[in-house]
């Protein structure tokens, strides 16, 4: 892959703040954090614009309440295209862990992860995305 040089300027305290950044967060150089800020942007906005994206759902639920395991497979199930796999642990006797590995157009992912956000008993779930083809 060709590697492109670009110039960018910045003034004192902006880049005073992304130098901060940089080594807080640990990246090599201004440009690894540069791409990686560019790369989050661009999968921000396939989010909502409803693009192909790659990504997890996390749930964390209480599978003493109701009939939560049912409803969150259930639920599961109206999304058969859109997930890969899923892993699941128990934490403790109440409390179980899932984690789906998603594919598809960002508009399902995201109505899949509000369903199953708002399933009683569910009482921790978030959403992780990227985009299939970033570089």
């Amino acid at each position: 892959m060709t590697v492109e040089r670009i110039g960018v300027s910045l003034d004192g305290p902006l880049l005073g703040a992304f130098d901060r950044l940089v080594r807080e967060e640990g990246f090599a150089s201004r440009s690894e954090a540069l791409r990686e800020l560019i790369r989050r942007s661009l999968v921000r906005r396939r989010w909502t614009a409803g693009g192909d994206v790659v990504g997890t759902i996390t749930i964390v639920y209480r599978h003493d309440v109701g009939m939560v395991t049912h409803r969150v497979l259930h639920r599961q199930h109206d999304f058969l295209g859109t997930i890969r796999a899923t892993a699941h642990t128990h934490l403790n006797e109440e409390t179980c862990l899932e984690v789906l590995i998603v594919e598809g157009d960002a508009a399902r992912v995201g109505e899949l992860a509000n369903r199953l956000k708002t399933t009683k008993g569910v009482l921790f779930a978030d959403t992780i995305v990227a985009a299939p083809d970033l570089r």
